[in-house]
């Protein structure tokens, strides 16, 4: 009877280990599968650009 029992709990405790390691490897997968941000082009896409304005008319050029 002994035996049973020490044969029962090696084999639970093998089987939590087993699916313990499987949900941990699982995780770090996801984490590895997860897209990357898209890296700023420029520091006027962090929200702090200036708002737009015209360039002003050059005055050496004659309009025609």
């Amino acid at each position: 009877m002994n035996r049973i029992v020490t044969a029962a709990l090696v084999a639970a405790a093998t089987t939590a280990a087993s699916w313990a390691l499987n949900r941990w490897l699982d995780g770090q997968a996801r984490s590895r599968l997860r897209t990357p941000r898209r890296p700023l082009d420029t520091w006027e896409d962090e929200g702090g650009a200036l708002a737009p304005h015209h360039a002003a008319v050059e005055t050496s050029q004659v309009p025609r």
